[in-house]
């Protein structure tokens, strides 16, 4: 399989299309036939909505596998939604940015647990938050 290519979808800004563009590009990759991870990088979670996906409250979403102590977490990934898999997003991850001040190579945390998917996927869209902290650089790293 050839190199699985990340794409991260950023502007500082809100309501540019972020979060449309990932999406459309992540439907139209998979129609063509390719396998798509789309990561929902920010915590207003509307690239999750956008899928349709309704999450209870207790759900696994990318703020627990960013923040698990396990060497390679397992990634709660919802599989197969318009062609598409998902790793999902809430308002819990709002906190991501407190919780990881204090750690070590935090900026490399999201590109870790991605490691993992990477041999199974051809292209990984990451919708990032509309903002300049922590969570907008680790998605673009």
């Amino acid at each position: 399989m050839a190199t699985t290519k990340t794409i991260a979808v950023f502007n500082q800004a809100g309501g540019v299309g972020k979060t449309t563009v990932t999406h459309n590009l992540a439907f139209h990759l998979a129609d063509r036939g390719h396998k798509v991870l789309a990561v929902d990088m920010d915590p207003q979670g509307s690239l999750t909505d956008f899928f349709g996906l309704d999450l209870p409250s207790d759900a696994q979403t990318i703020y627990d596998a960013l923040m698990s102590d396990a060497e390679e977490p397992s990634l709660p990934i919802h599989k197969n939604l318009d062609g598409v898999d998902l790793l999902p997003s809430d308002i819990l991850l709002a906190n991501v940015e407190q919780e990881l001040v204090a750690q070590l190579e935090r900026e490399l945390r999201l590109k870790e647990i991605l490691t993992s998917a990477t041999k199974n996927y051809a292209f990984i869209l990451i919708d990032c938050p509309p903002s300049l902290g922590l969570l907008s650089i680790i998605s673009l790293i």
